[in-house]
C-alpha cells in the first residue's frame, strides 16, 4: 500500500522543480533514479507522477521520459502554487490579488442569495460558522481560520442550491497546496473578526445591502493583510537626481530663512541719525585723523597742503619761544586755511597789500631750511 504522506511530499517536491526550472530539458529521470533521491519506492513516485500528470503539469509517455508542461500552459487555479515560489516577483503578487478577489465574490454572492432563498435553519447553521470563525480568529488562527472559511463557502453554495460553485469552491481550497500552504497559516487576527461579525449580524438580520455593501470592504482588508505578509509589495525607487533637486531645494530653503533672520548691516547715519555722524567727526578731530570719505569717493587731494607734524615734534616745538605761534597755526592747518607749515608764514595779507617776504628763520627758532619741517 502506498504511503500517502509519502506521495504528497514527492509530489511538491517535483512540482517545485516544475515551478523553479530545475529541470534539464524540461525532463524527469527514470523512476529508479527518482526513487533514490527521494529515499522511497519506484511506486511512490510513480504515484506522485500520476498525480502531476492529472493536474496536466507532466505529460508520460510510454518507452519516454515524463516531461514537464511549460508553466503557461500548465498554470491552472489548482495549480496556483506554481507561481507562488518566488514572492518577490510581480507575477506572484498578481495571480494571489487575483485568487482573493474570486474568492471574496463568491462569498458575498452565496450569502447574499442566502438572505433572500435559505431556510431559518440553515441561515442560522451559516450564522454559527461565522461565530466559530469569529472565535477561530482570535484563538486558533491559521489553518484553522482557512478550514472554517471554506466550510462557510460550501455551505452557503448548498443552501443556495448552487452545484456549480461547490466545484469552484474545491478548486479554490485546492489551490493551497505545496508552496501556496503558507497562505492558510497567515488567515486570522482583528480583520477577520471583523467581517465574521458582520456577515454573522447580516445574515441573522437578511440584510442584503450590509452584505454587498459593506461585507466587501472588510474581507479585502482582510485579504490585504495576509498578501502583504506572503508577499510584500515592492517600493518604488526614487530616482537619485529627484532626491538631490529636492535636498538642493530643501537648502536653498533654509539659507534663505536665515538670511531673513540675520541683522542687516546698516550704516551708522541710519541708526544713529545725524548725530551719530556729528559724534564721528569730533572724535576724528581730536585723534588727529581726517574722516573717512564714503564709498566710491576718492578723498581730495591739495597740492599745497602738507602733512602734520608728529607729535612728538610739536610737543618739542611748544617748549620754545613762539610756541603759541606754532599751535594757531597746527589748528589753522586742522580747520581748513591755506598755511605753510614748513616756513611758518602766511600767504595772505591781513591788510590786502602783496604778500610779505619770508622771514629767514623758522617759527621754531632753527633757520629756516627746506628740510625744516616747521
Amino acid at each position: 500500500m502506498v504511503r500517502v504522506g509519502l506521495v504528497a511530499y514527492v509530489e511538491e517536491q517535483l512540482e517545485r522543480a516544475i515551478a523553479l526550472g530545475m529541470l534539464p530539458r524540461g525532463q524527469f529521470g527514470s523512476e529508479e533514479k527518482l526513487a533514490r533521491e527521494f529515499g522511497c519506492c519506484r511506486g511512490t513516485v510513480r504515484e506522485a507522477l500520476r498525480r502531476l500528470a492529472a493536474r496536466g503539469l507532466v505529460v508520460q509517455r510510454s518507452g519516454r521520459k515524463t516531461r514537464a508542461v511549460a508553466l503557461d500552459e500548465s498554470l491552472t487555479l489548482e495549480n496556483l502554487g506554481l507561481a507562488l515560489h518566488d514572492e518577490r516577483s510581480e507575477e506572484c503578487r498578481r495571480l494571489l490579488e487575483g485568487y482573493f478577489s474570486l474568492k471574496r465574490q463568491v462569498l458575498v454572492d452565496l450569502l447574499a442569495d442566502c438572505c433572500t432563498s435559505a431556510s431559518e435553519a440553515q441561515v442560522s447553521q451559516l450564522e454559527a460558522t461565522c461565530y466559530a470563525l469569529w472565535e477561530a480568529a482570535r484563538w486558533e488562527p491559521g489553518a484553522r481560520c482557512a478550514q472554517l472559511e471554506f466550510e462557510l463557502l460550501r455551505l452557503a453554495a448548498q443552501a443556495a442550491a448552487r452545484p456549480g460553485h461547490l466545484l469552484l469552491i474545491q478548486s479554490l481550497q485546492r489551490a493551497m497546496r505545496g508552496n501556496a500552504a503558507r497562505l492558510q497559516f497567515l488567515m486570522g487576527g482583528e480583520s477577520l473578526r471583523q467581517w465574521a461579525i458582520c456577515a454573522m449580524h447580516a445574515l441573522g438580520d437578511r440584510d442584503v445591502r450590509a452584505l454587498t455593501h459593506e461585507l466587501p470592504a472588510l474581507l479585502k482588508a482582510c485579504d490585504e493583510v495576509v498578501l502583504d505578509a506572503f508577499a510584500p509589495a515592492l517600493r518604488e525607487h526614487v530616482p537619485s537626481e529627484d532626491s538631490h533637486a529636492q535636498e538642493s531645494h530643501s537648502e536653498a530653503c533654509a539659507s534663505a530663512a536665515a538670511q531673513d533672520e540675520a541683522p542687516e548691516a546698516r550704516p551708522c547715519v541710519d541708526e544713529g541719525g545725524i548725530d551719530c555722524l556729528a559724534s564721528t567727526v569730533e572724535d576724528n578731530k581730536v585723534l588727529g585723523a581726517a574722516p573717512c570719505p564714503n564709498e566710491g569717493e576718492s578723498p581730495p587731494m591739495e597740492p599745497d597742503r602738507v602733512a602734520l607734524c608728529p607729535p612728538t615734534d610739536l610737543e618739542l616745538a611748544s617748549s620754545k619761544p613762539g610756541s603759541e605761534r606754532v599751535a594757531e597755526d597746527v589748528v589753522g592747518a586742522a580747520s581748513g586755511t591755506l598755511s605753510d607749515c614748513r616756513t611758518g608764514w602766511d600767504n595772505s595779507n591781513p591788510e590786502g597789500g602783496p604778500p610779505s617776504e619770508p622771514p629767514s628763520t623758522c617759527t621754531c627758532g632753527h633757520r629756516r631750511t627746506d628740510n625744516c619741517l616747521l
